[in-house]
């Protein structure tokens, strides 16, 4: 049976997603070995977090987190396990901003110590309609600006991270990103969380 370029399009983009989802250990070794360098941008989708209806997961309380949805034990675990990971591995934290809900500040406190919160990291479906194109720009733009020592870390959410880099990544995982000089980024790769949990 003869095949179409189209054919062949679709069945080498389903191979470089399956290689993708099984990227081998050195692979991940090797993005950890260019944080160590430094000089990259680092988006972290917070650690697993309590089931919630969507009424309590979209409440932003401003830091009363009893009335918002908030890491799970095996999520607190887990940035614990982050936090190990990266100084195992002799990653310099430069600077470390979060988003404000708890579940995103929790992680950050857990695994850095702490963070500086900015409302450009709030949950993509809370921020204000007309402020979500200027926010994000914001936040290309810290990211293509960043030069280093060390890395910048960025604590968001899942629908953060897929808009401004196309990846969707499960909770506790890190989106590398190289600045490229120019105001511009790009992806290095994805440390997932079962690499280092």
């Amino acid at each position: 049976m003869r095949t179409t370029p189209l054919l062949v399009t679709v069945a080498l983009a389903g191979m470089l997603v399956m290689g993708l989802a099984t990227t081998p250990a050195f692979a991940k070794d090797s993005l950890w070995a260019a944080l160590a360098e430094g000089g990259k941008v680092v988006m972290v989708r917070h650690t697993e977090s309590e089931e919630a209806e969507p009424e309590r997961s979209l409440h932003l309380a401003h830091g009363d987190c009893s009335e918002e949805q908030n890491l799970s034990e095996e999520g607190r675990a887990q940035a614990r396990a982050l936090a190990d990971a990266i100084r195992q591995h002799g990653v310099q934290v430069a600077e470390a901003l979060t988003g404000e809900f708890c579940r995103t500040t929790e992680t950050a406190e857990l695994v850095f110590g702490g963070a500086e919160t900015w409302n450009a990291l709030n949950l993509l479906n809370v921020l204000p309609a007309d402020e979500v194109d200027f926010l994000l720009e914001d936040v290309r733009d810290r990211i293509g600006d960043f030069r280093g020592p060390g890395n910048l870390f960025m604590v968001t959410h899942r629908p953060n991270i897929n808009m401004l880099t196309f990846q969707n990544v499960e909770a506790g995982s890190l989106v590398i990103l190289q600045p490229d000089g120019t105001g511009g980024f790009d992806v290095v790769g994805e440390i997932p969380l079962e690499s280092y949990y």
